[in-house]
């Protein structure tokens, strides 16, 4: 049997906003972002987030989250009930997606792993993470390299 990464983008690839992109080894599965977008296209605005049915019956053992833009952390709130798998974030944007659940009914539940800009962490078995700061918009911006 050969060991191999799977790569599968449920969202944003090619595209701005819905930024979800999943990574697959043996049988466990690592999520980056979980984004919404926007779309007010007929005056009237709609959100759309990733659909995550391709996950159904994996093993989602954390979700990387790069930084604290809607479109790659604004799905948290639609969709965590679904995936119950830790967040490894910096710490302001952990902040910034608490903020955010403040008033739903999922804000006690979600397992947070705040993570230094710069650092190295394993999620799972598998997944070697390290967080490289990137010039970008918003504070603690980072990019993953697993």
């Amino acid at each position: 049997m050969t060991k191999q990464l799977n790569f599968v983008p449920l969202g944003g690839s090619g595209e701005i906003g819905m930024n979800l992109n999943l990574y697959g080894y043996e049988d466990e599965w690592l999520m980056v972002d979980c984004g919404m977008m926007i779309d007010s296209m007929d005056g009237a605005d709609q959100i759309f987030v990733p659909e995550i049915n391709f996950l159904k019956k994996k093993k989602l053992v954390g979700m990387v989250l790069t930084h604290a833009h809607e479109d790659h952390i604004g799905g948290i709130s639609d969709l965590w009930l679904e995936l119950r798998c830790p967040l490894y974030t910096t710490p302001f944007t952990a902040a910034v997606i608490k903020r955010k659940l403040a008033e739903s009914e999922i804000k006690e539940r979600v397992p947070f792993k705040i993570q230094p800009p710069a650092s190295r962490f394993t999620v799972g078995k598998h997944f070697d993470c390290e967080l490289i700061p990137v010039t970008h918009s918003t504070v603690e911006s980072q990019s993953v390299v697993i």
